[in-house]
């Protein structure tokens, strides 16, 4: 791992913080709506058609990316979503918001998947799990920077919860711009195009030794699968029942999360009528999730993530009960860093094991499929929410949403149990070593192992 390499692992964390500005904008905003501007049960509908949106983002446009190349999507996903941030904030109503919302979800579904599979594509073999990991701190840095948005700019601009959108607009386009001059194509998805030269000037700036880029890739062996056999999909005999573990584990994984994410602001600022209250202990949760992202990247070194993700979610679970129990005294502050470390650990978890479960060919596809299937989750929280608002009690939905939580732990317990034989754990430290490399990774494999 030279300089470069850990460079566009760091270009895809920033990447990753426009998905999680973008995605918590709404519940952000929502305390600063005028009133008339949308009704009570609108609300989970307006948070939830991000989310339908991310869902067809990741299962129909990011697959794409195995055909035309990982950082084409990206680029245009980040242009995407800044344009649609900007729309939002012209608004006229309600009804124009949700489409910018739902367009501006497809753009950045597109997006997420592809930067884990681009860091994993870049990375050293014995890092992979590092580079994963900490590709997913992107995502709690954007929504802690949504949170400090919502409490300063929006001060600065007498309450105008127009100006959170326009500051994500721009961010998105700054950050656009970065990608298309420094990220790199994957030499993954290169090294099947031998004619593409970019691979010769992107192996010398990876350090890479011992590759001749004019020779075919060599196929190696590998324990589930061949070429052939790769192509037939995440859900073929071989691959069956890891995805639909990871599947089910990460949809009610992020279910519980985005019901946090998504609804924090706004219970606790009724809870305690306080707008400024609420989106505080939304960035404080958000802040404890990078801590807990950046622990479960560097834990990667020592533990295979398979197993760290059950370990995680178990801490989240008595993080989220202890703040269900504690909303308006000061225990809940120390509750929510638990929470949002535990929650973010265990959904970083997921997602730093799942490139390694799948062949580089069908990768994006199988990533994306992941990432727009758990997004169901993602869609009936807040619709739910927004439902049993005037009925149910902030503590008995928190309460409610550990459970859904727990049974996310007890799913990754299982995958875990599946598929740790597919990891090296040779070593007394639980090493993480990758799978065996398809063809396609073959040509910077040799390199990757010195």
């Amino acid at each position: 791992m030279n300089p470069y390499r850990w460079s566009v692992v760091l270009l895809c964390v920033v990447c990753g913080v426009v998905d999680g500005l973008d995605l918590l904008l709404v519940p952000y905003a929502l305390p600063y709506l005028p009133d008339g501007f949308i009704g009570g049960g609108e609300k989970g509908l307006l948070i939830s058609v991000g989310f339908v949106g991310y869902a067809i983002g990741s299962v129909v446009v990011a697959p794409m990316a195995d055909r035309i190349g990982r950082k084409p999507v990206i680029v245009l996903g980040l242009v995407g979503a800044g344009a649609c941030m900007l729309l939002g904030a012209l608004s006229p109503n309600a009804e124009f918001l949700m489409v910018t919302r739902l367009l501006s979800g497809i753009a950045i579904g597109a997006v997420l998947p592809l930067l884990h599979v681009l860091g994993d594509e870049c990375s050293s073999q014995n890092r992979r799990g590092l580079a994963v990991g900490l590709i997913t701190l992107g995502y709690p840095v954007g929504t802690t920077l949504g949170g400090f948005a919502s409490l300063v700019v929006i001060r600065q601009f007498d309450s105008s919860w127009q100006s959170l959108f326009i500051f994500g607009a721009l961010f998105s386009f700054v950050v656009a711009a970065i990608a298309f001059i420094c990220l790199p194509e994957s030499p993954v998805f290169l090294a099947e195009r031998p004619d593409d030269r970019r691979l010769d000037s992107l192996v010398r700036r990876m350090g890479l030794v011992g590759v001749d880029t004019s020779i075919p890739p060599k196929v190696e062996a590998h324990d589930d699968t061949d070429d052939e056999e790769s192509a037939v999909g995440v859900l073929a005999p071989q691959y069956r029942a890891r995805s639909l573990l990871i599947w089910f584990g990460y949809t009610f994984g992020i279910a519980g999360s985005f019901f946090i994410s998504s609804w924090t602001p706004q219970l606790i600022s009724d809870a305690t009528s306080s707008q400024e209250t609420g989106a505080l202990m939304a960035t404080v949760i958000s802040f404890g999730a990078i801590i807990g992202a950046f622990l479960m990247a560097l834990a990667t070194m020592k533990i295979i993530p398979v197993k760290l993700c059950w370990i995680s979610i178990g801490i989240s679970v008595i993080g989220q009960i202890v703040f269900a129990m504690n909303l308006q005294n000061g225990v809940a502050y120390v509750a929510a860093v638990i929470l949002g470390m535990g929650m973010s650990a265990g959904l970083a978890a997921y997602m730093t094991s799942a490139p390694r479960l799948y062949p580089a060919a069908i990768r994006a596809r199988a990533l994306g499929l992941m990432g727009g299937i758990s997004r169901i989750g993602a869609i009936a929280a807040p619709l739910l929410v927004g439902v049993l608002l005037a009925v149910v009690s902030p503590k008995a939905m928190y309460l409610t949403a550990s459970m859904v939580v727990l049974l996310s732990g007890v799913i990754a317990f299982v995958l875990w149990r599946h598929s740790k034989s597919m990891f090296d754990d040779s070593e007394e430290n639980d090493v993480a070593v990758p799978l065996t490399a398809s063809a396609s990774d073959a040509v910077v494999e040799q390199a990757q192992r010195a």
